[in-house]
């Protein structure tokens, strides 16, 4: 395999931390990073007929996605103006309990799709209910993204009876993903996902923690997401949902927070002295008015925090770029401070951060040699964007998900000049529009859904 060599403007590694090299190269062999650093020197050194000459552009580690429900993709805007769990139970359950496997395997790429054009190499999907599982992990091997497919689990205070499952199956139902899935290509591995304590009993958060003890997996679920899922967790377990996990022993260093909004000091603290991470969602939390987690106290407190879209449903997109910038000025609207969160924050939240939580800081997460050949590398010559002064700034505050021109997972391009070289996507994008309309259609039918935004369309 021959060398791929990218030249860029600026290169932003994230380790050293808060360093920027100008006028830069990194030279990859196979799937590892073997060179960093300025461009004249890697001329000198290696040659190779593949060169990315990214001279309007910087080069940054490929982001991580660490929250995201792929199934969503195809119902942006399905329940606007709504809380959480009135949102779930009128939307979003009716219409995934009228998913079938092939728009389960569609929806999954359409929304790859938008992850790739986000400059995502790694992400965590958070796939739920007791179907479409080997859909969405064919979606994400053809994908060529490294991936975490956590199983998620409902067992308590669902709606639909077709979404309810007992634990014993549920587990073993885990456990067959682990013997197909676990390690596959040394980047696909299985995480178990209760969806929230309100919806399992403390059988199946136990049984839950057994099996991620046993293999190894990632533990990731929503946690202290809003007001009223913490008044449905106290009305099931008499406790807010981090004093249950931490008496219960669950939580640790395996252990994903998702969102971690409604949380007391103590729980902060909880959290921290167990070595559990938060997945910060910025925009699904505004979305959904669930409220602003207390980043700056979890980052205070030494609490490592991930970023994550969260789905399509919640959010709107899946641009990892605008959630770092929402990442940062949330925060400091909220505590009316300019540096409470800064954008070097916010790159490492999608970068290194998110390596650490899935237990991969040794392989990606920065640009290193010895690395994995995980790469973004996006454009600043738009008028958005330029002229630039600090190339940071520029990918925060200025850039979107349009600006990201090529993505390099594992030393093989994905995304190049814009084009996604894994799925043919204007035939996804055809085919996901006509199944979502197939899906609502059936969530008419059998449970006689009416969607909040038809009573505004005549």
């Amino acid at each position: 395999m021959s060398l791929i060599i990218v030249e860029a403007r600026y290169i932003i590694p994230v380790r050293p931390r808060r360093k920027i090299i100008r006028n830069g190269a990194i030279v990859i062999d196979g799937d590892r990073i073997i060179f960093i650093g300025k461009a004249d020197e890697a001329r000198r050194k290696y040659h190779s007929d593949t060169v990315i000459r990214a001279h309007r552009h910087v080069v940054i580690p490929g982001l991580v996605n660490a929250h995201n429900h792929l199934f969503q993709s195809i119902l942006k805007n399905i329940g606007i103006d709504m809380e959480l769990v009135s949102w779930l139970r009128s939307s979003i359950h009716p219409t995934l309990a009228s998913f079938t496997d092939d728009d389960f395997y569609i929806a999954a790429k359409w929304g790859l799709i938008e992850n790739i054009r986000s400059g995502v190499t790694t992400i965590i999907e958070n796939h739920y209910g007791p179907r479409g599982y080997d859909a969405v992990a064919r979606a994400l091997i053809e994908s060529r993204l490294r991936a975490v497919l956590a199983r998620g689990i409902y067992e308590l205070n669902v709606l639909l009876d077709i979404l309810k499952e007992e634990p014993e199956e549920a587990i073993a139902h885990v456990e067959s993903l682990i013997r197909k899935y676990h390690g596959y290509e040394n980047r696909l591995w299985i995480a178990i996902a209760p969806m929230h304590p309100y919806n399992a009993s403390k059988e199946l958060l136990l049984k839950a923690k057994e099996i991620s003890d046993r293999y190894e997996l990632i533990y990731h679920t929503h946690t202290a997401e809003s007001v009223k899922d913490q008044e449905l967790v106290i009305g099931l377990h008499g406790k807010t949902d981090v004093e249950l996990l931490y008496d219960l022993g669950i939580l640790g260093p395996r252990y994903h927070a998702v969102h971690g909004v409604q949380v007391s000091p103590r729980e902060v603290k909880l959290l921290a002295e167990t070595g559990a991470h938060v997945i910060h969602n910025p925009e699904s939390n505004m979305y959904l008015g669930s409220g602003v987690a207390p980043i700056p106290d979890y980052m205070e407190s030494g609490v490592n925090v991930a970023l994550g879209t969260d789905g399509a449903g919640s959010n709107n997109n899946n641009d990892m770029i605008e959630a770092m910038r929402f990442a940062v000025l949330l925060h400091r609207a909220a505590r009316k401070h300019p540096s409470i969160v800064t954008a070097w924050d916010a790159l490492e939240m999608a970068t290194i951060n998110g390596a650490k939580a899935i237990g991969l800081e040794n392989e990606i997460g920065s640009l290193e040699i010895g690395k994995k050949a995980d790469v973004t590398i996006i454009r600043l010559d738009q008028p958005h964007t330029a002229p630039v002064t600090d190339p940071l700034g520029a990918i925060v505050y200025c850039a979107n998900a349009s600006d990201v021109d090529t993505v390099i997972v594992n030393g093989e391009i994905v995304l190049e000049s814009g084009r996604v070289l894994v799925f043919e996507e204007e035939k996804v994008r055809e085919e996901a529009e006509k199944r979502q309309l197939k899906i609502l259609d059936r969530a008419r039918e059998k449970f006689g859904t009416k969607f909040p935004f038809e009573k505004f369309i005549i």
